[in-house]
Formats: C-alpha cells, structure tokens, sequence
C-alpha cells in the first residue's frame, strides 16, 4: 500500500509541476524486473510502463528501457546525458534492484551477477 501511495503522489507532483509549461522535457525510463541471477520482481516493468506513459501525455521526450542488460543501461545513460543540453527538464526514473556497498548506490542490470562486492565493481 505505501508503494502505491509514494506512486501515486509521484504522479500527482508530476501533473502539478509540468502541467502548465511549454519546457522541453526529456526523462530516461528503465524498469528491470527479469534478473537472470536474481529472480523477477512483479512490478519495475509495469512501474516504468505507466512512467513513461505519464511523462509522454505531460509533453515529455521519453527514452524508455526495460529488462535492461549492463551495456544497454550504459548507452541509454550515454544517450540520454549527450541529449539534456537541448532540454530544459531532465528526469530519471528508475524501477528495479539496487544495492549500496560502502556508502555508493549502484543500479543493477539485469545480467549483473552479484556473488560478492567486488563484482559491484562492473556495474561503473
């Protein structure tokens, strides 16, 4: 229940903060839910569906990824960041696992396999 509250106030700040401006936005979408050595996860896929279709009827440019490998968030990351100097709005959402290890964030692609910390190391 509270996933679905944090997400519906999500779109609600959305809809209030771009509702009324003529702003060239961009957002970066990725929902990885099919880890091939982590299991699947019910939502990402279908949370960055609804994202990307939230952002495209508020006048947003979506790059929209799911079930993404390493190399494909690397170039949609790449894609997207040579990109938002012709924007006015840059927004990134992202739905999937994630991990912290010694106090750095790091997204997890859905190819990475994560025996041990050391392996985060790739995911840079």
């Amino acid at each position: 229940m509270q996933k679905l509250t944090l997400l519906l106030i999500t779109f609600c700040a959305i809809s209030l903060t771009f509702a009324q401006t003529n702003e060239k936005k961009i957002a970066l979408v990725i929902g990885n839910a099919n880890y091939q050595h982590g299991g699947k996860l019910k939502n990402p896929v279908n949370d960055a569906n609804l994202m990307a279709t939230t952002l495209q009827n508020k006048g947003f440019t979506v790059i929209k990824k799911t079930d993404a490998s390493l190399a494909q968030m690397q170039k949609a990351t790449v894609d997207f960041t040579k990109k938002i100097k012709d924007y006015d709005v840059a927004l990134f959402y992202y739905a999937g696992h994630g991990v912290q290890v010694d106090g750095n964030n790091f997204l997890v692609p859905i190819d990475a396999n994560l025996d041990d910390k050391e392996m985060v190391s790739f995911l840079n």
